[in-house]
């Protein structure tokens, strides 16, 4: 579409172009220049309010590209895609310009002043004989000492916005990029552009690999190799692995970088050999084949290993939070706990009580309907008899949530817990702290708990060890557990009332390799169904019509509490496919709403989010609804379980939307209606542990649509890519098998602590 300018009667979508000066700063976001400008346009007198990454200033005189958007309550607005600064040429412009606030000490009479004494070359003068400033009635000494170096900062911001142009950068990227590095950006990239990929956010090794070459760094520069190595690197821990096998770092860097390995091998030797590196040579034990391998790993993830199994065997060598208790005294607790709590224990949800009472360190493990609820509950009735001080802690908010509703004891979050991101958060002080959804732990998360710990305290572990793996690096519950090193208590068996479901009878028999239970007579309710689906088209027809008719009628549950989970995203019956065709289903007309990319967000949208962001306490996976969406302050509000979270536009890259969602973002939560899609286009993610953990996300209802053969193939794939970890050797290496405990043998098989 051909360029507007500025029209009397603007349209929505309408594309414009328009120069004007800067009257207003309505609303600037600091950290990413995002602005809300009011520009007088060439020749008028109505400003114009314009949207979009600036760093103008009042009085600048700015070009401005994007489309008319009109807003329902402020009326037609500019979405700006650029907005360049040019320098005010006339001397009016030249004096609202230093008026505006960016010279300190610089009010209207100073800038008139100054305009005065210097004409139209005011802004030349300053550029290259700022010192002629003293020539001005009120500029002393100090007062000059304030504009000038003020006056550096505004020239150097001009100059980096230009150079990142010429680089192809963006400029809403560029605004980032200066908040980043301000004055130094040009030096500091010059030396080294790579850093961008690390230092700012939506900038990766690809776009950084382009701006080094316009800047002359060689195809097979070491600066180059390293910088591939060390994406490699980061990939690596997206995938869940704390590094990599240096034949895989070798043949993945040759293919990234286009280079034969004898020239990456010797950059490997040089990254590790340095003052400071980003990566540490070890070998791990090959199980498979014998011997070991050779591996890189992410130093701080090899760190936060080494830290975590050396602290374990710490604390597992001390006694635990009732050191003076004999046998007499453990039994008469557990017995009198699991009376007081109503409950009838198996012999190993008794031995997970003493465990908890006796070690300092524990684990539970276990599937759904197994008892992990009800154990958990007899541990707290018993440690409260004790008088002793608990913390009930969970990865994200809603399994916090889940775990506060089942004990009817407050639980926090892991990162409220921890504070994450700060570093002088006080220790967790209490006598125990009891973490649910283990599983979802990762090797960092880990590591800050058992940090910030008081030296004092027992841990005690809650976790379905089957599921999918943490989303971020490790296997911190299956290395724990795999490694024999602590005392770990599986339950297997499913009790009589959990047995009803057939939403936990089906997750049982996948999670052993059996197919699903026949299906029901017709006329029969159930909590669990398959639908068969032969193609792609009829599977987004049937998650459709479930979504938006059959459930909410047949269940009576709000398209809201109805979640569909997939194995992949970009597929046709991926994550992304979905979204978009239930967000026109369900929300087809927002009350607001704005585009972030090619994603539109409006109100009564399900988002979730992707990142942990330890500003706005929204942790990676806790999805929400968008409630509200302000143009004028450019920021979303999402309520996220009972609170609201105000989003500024610039960080909604942090988001997505949650109709659908992957497996992986799901662990966690619960929902009362689950539909899963499974065809053989998702073969690559068709495994055992997928589709199990996707099943035990429901409570009421879960409903498997697709092909028998895909479901098939995922009950039948065992081998999940295993991740490449130290954990599980550190522990065997560190200490021999777990120690066994005056109390293990407690109560036998035939002596169940039971309802009195």
């Amino acid at each position: 579409m051909p360029m507007e300018t500025v029209q009397a009667q603007p349209r929505h979508g309408d594309a414009v172009s328009m120069r004007g000066v800067v009257a207003r700063i309505v609303f600037r976001n600091d950290d990413t220049g995002s602005s809300i400008l009011r520009v007088t346009p060439e020749g008028e007198t109505e400003v114009v309010t314009t949207c979009g990454p600036s760093l103008a200033e009042i009085g600048e005189q700015v070009t401005v590209t994007g489309v008319w958007k009109r807003h329902p309550k402020y009326g037609f607005q500019i979405q700006a895609q650029s907005i360049v600064t040019e320098r005010p040429a006339t001397p009016e412009a030249i004096e609202r310009y230093l008026a505006s606030g960016i010279l300190p000490g610089v009010g209207e009479t100073l800038a008139k002043r100054i305009v005065a004494a210097f004409g139209p070359a005011t802004l030349d003068i300053m550029d290259n004989e700022i010192e002629r400033l003293l020539e001005v009635h009120g500029i002393g000494e100090q007062k000059f000492d304030g504009i000038s170096t003020a006056w550096g900062e505004q020239k150097a911001a001009q100059t980096i916005m230009l150079f990142l142009a010429d680089q192809g950068i963006t400029h809403a990227m560029a605004v980032r990029i200066y908040k980043r590095y301000g004055a130094a950006a040009i030096d500091l990239i010059r030396k080294n552009p790579y850093r961008l990929a690390a230092d700012v956010r939506g900038i990766g090794f690809a776009t950084a690999d382009a701006i080094a070459a316009k800047l002359g760094v060689p195809h097979d520069s070491p600066k180059r190799i390293t910088a591939g190595l060390l994406h490699l690197s980061d990939v690596a821990a997206k995938h869940g692995h704390c590094g990599m096998t240096v034949a895989g770092a070798i043949h993945d860097a040759t293919e990234l970088l286009s280079l034969p390995a004898e020239l990456i091998s010797p950059c490997v030797d040089a990254e590790l050999q340095a003052e400071d590196p980003a990566l540490i040579a070890d070998t791990l034990p090959d199980r498979i084949n014998g011997g070991t391998v050779d591996c890189l790993f992410v130093k701080r993830l090899y760190q936060s290993e080494s830290f975590s199994a050396t602290r374990l065997p710490e604390l597992a060598r001390r006694p635990g939070p009732w050191p003076e208790a004999n046998e007499e005294q453990v039994r008469a607790l557990v017995e009198q706990s699991a009376s007081t709590s109503g409950m009838t224990l198996e012999p190993e949800q008794a031995q997970a009580v003493v465990n908890a009472l006796s070690r300092r360190v524990s684990i539970l493990t276990g599937g759904p309907g197994t008892g992990k609820t009800s154990t958990l509950k007899v541990i707290l009735a018993a440690l409260d008899a004790r008088k002793l001080e608990v913390i009930l802690g969970a990865p994200t908010g809603k399994a916090a949530r889940r775990m506060q509703e089942a004990t009817g004891h407050e639980a926090f979050t892991v990162a409220k817990l921890i504070g994450m991101g700060r570093p002088d958060h006080p220790p967790i002080k209490c006598d125990v702290l009891i973490i649910d959804e283990a599983s979802m732990v990762d090797v960092p998360m880990l590591q800050a708990i058992l940090k910030q710990l008081d030296d004092n305290a027992s841990l005690v572990l809650v976790g379905d060890v089957d599921q999918l793996r943490s989303i971020g690096p490790g296997q911190a519950l299956a290395d724990l557990i795999a490694s024999n090193t602590l005392p770990v208590v599986r339950l297997s068996r499913i009790f009589r009332q959990a047995a009803e479901s057939a939403i936990i009878r089906n997750a049982h028999r996948i999670n052993r390799g059996l197919g699903l239970e026949p299906p029901v007579p017709e006329g029969t309710t159930t909590d669990f169904y398959f639908l068969r689906s032969s193609t792609p088209e009829d599977v987004l027809s049937k998650i459709t019509q479930l979504v938006t008719e059959r459930i909410p009628v047949g269940l009576g549950l709000p398209s809201n509490q109805i979640q569909v989970i997939s194995p992949r995203r970009g597929t046709p019956t991926g994550v992304d496919s979905i979204n978009a065709l239930l967000q026109q289903a369900v929300n087809p007309d927002p009350v607001a709403f704005v585009r972030y990319g090619n994603t539109r967000f409006g109100v009564g949208d399900r988002v979730l989010q992707t990142v942990n962001n330890y500003d706005l306490d929204v942790m990676n996976g806790e999805s929400g609804i968008i409630t509200a969406y302000d143009s004028e302050a450019r920021t979303l509000t999402v309520k996220i379980d009972d609170r609201e979270v105000e989003y500024p536009q610039s960080e909604l890259d942090q988001i997505d939307l949650a109709y659908a969602m992957t497996v992986h973002k799901s662990q966690g939560s619960q929902f009362p209606a689950v539909v899963i899609p499974m065809v053989t286009q998702h073969y690559m993610m068709l495994t055992r542990a997928i589709l199990y953990t996707a099943v035990t996300r429901a409570s009421r209802l879960c409903i498997v649509v697709g092909q028998p053969a895909a479901l098939e193939m995922a009950i039948r794939n065992v081998r999940a890519e295993p991740r490449l970890t130290r954990l599980r050797a550190l522990l065997e290496s560190i200490r021999t098998p777990a120690t066994a405990s005056p109390f293990d043998a407690v109560f036998d098989h035939d002596e169940v602590p039971a309802v009195a």
